[in-house]
């Protein structure tokens, strides 16, 4: 049997939805080890520092799970597979050298050298084509999956006080336009991610009651879904958008953006908004929390799409690939 290694970023804190995903693989694909880098890779001492040890600790097949760390292609022996979860901000710098340096050794260079190459989205897919044109046709598409242990949680509707869950607080989750679209909206905000003072701000000014969550356990994450009403989530960039399929298979209806990946992954099970737009988000809420039935039609809608994401499926998929 031969062995497979499956490498990681090194753990970041908050959410990790990716770190999730990756023991979910390993603990139903036969040999498959997951390596946590040491370092961060911020410096030029921390990436050769993660080289050498992702080279102790390579196998057969080497399995690139984090896009901070596609430069380890390069370096690694056997049959590399190149997961791209998005392009995120790796190409985002006022500095020419440093965009030159991370599209030829973040990107051209390592889906190159890679065996073959994933995408959790079309989109995705897509945008990793436009960079390197040249390597699409080792591209396939394997959706993430959602954590086996959340399932459908039937509750009651608060229609006089809504939860409603937000997760994410950094720029693209667009917090700072939510918190304006729910002013004077009777409901709780469940918050999780770091509050930055401008969002607390916000927060009083517009008299929104709230909650605050950070660094919490998945299973907390999990209980938050099942206490909570509505799922926000009008993202301003996704290559997937895990909350999703959290919220599909959770049963809580879900308003979100008609925008880069969503609409491939969420189809027809959320209420879509213009997340540019403070009025289209408000708009959306009180549609939500006002229509019923449109409601419950989003919510069965969500549990038959989540259907398309178990974790049986995505670990058949990447099976078949470290078999090929």
């Amino acid at each position: 049997m031969c062995s497979k290694a499956l490498f990681l970023r090194k753990k970041s804190t908050g959410l990790n939805s990716i770190e999730e995903l990756a023991y979910s693989l390993a603990s139903r694909i036969s040999g498959l080890k997951v390596i946590t880098l040491p370092e961060h890779g911020n410096t030029w001492k921390g990436i050769i520092r993660n080289i050498r040890f992702a080279q102790k600790h390579q196998g057969d097949i080497n399995h690139i799970f984090s896009p901070e760390i596609a430069y380890l292609s390069l370096f690694l022996k056997g049959n590399v597979i190149l997961t791209w979860h998005d392009t995120g901000t790796l190409l985002q710098s006022s500095s020419f050298l440093k965009r030159f340096i991370r599209k030829w050794f973040w990107f051209i260079l390592p889906n190159h050298f890679a065996k073959h190459i994933t995408c959790i989205s079309q989109y995705t897919a897509n945008e990793i084509k436009q960079i390197t044109p040249r390597v699409k046709n080792k591209i396939s598409i394997v959706y993430n999956p959602y954590n086996e242990v959340i399932h459908f949680h039937p509750k009651e509707f608060r229609k006089e006080n809504p939860h409603i869950l937000h997760i994410g607080t950094g720029m693209r989750k667009n917090l700072l336009r939510t918190i304006k679209a729910l002013r004077n909206i009777p409901c709780t905000l469940i918050i999780v991610g770091i509050l930055k003072q401008e969002h607390i701000e916000q927060l009083k000014k517009n008299h929104i009651q709230y909650k605050n969550y950070l660094d919490i356990p998945f299973q907390n994450i999990i209980r938050l879904y099942q206490e909570c009403d509505i799922v926000s989530f009008p993202s301003l960039y996704e290559g997937f958008g895990m909350p999703i399929i959290e919220a599909n298979a959770t049963g809580r209806v879900l308003l979100t953006s008609k925008i880069t990946s969503i609409p491939e992954i969420a189809a027809n099970t959320a209420h879509y908004i213009n997340p540019y737009d403070v009025s289209s988000i408000r708009k959306g809420f009180q549609k939500l929390i006002s229509d019923d039935k449109y409601r419950e039609k989003l919510i069965l809608r969500g549990i038959a799409n989540a259907k398309r994401f178990t974790i049986k499926h995505i670990t058949e998929e990447y099976e078949n690939i470290y078999n090929s």
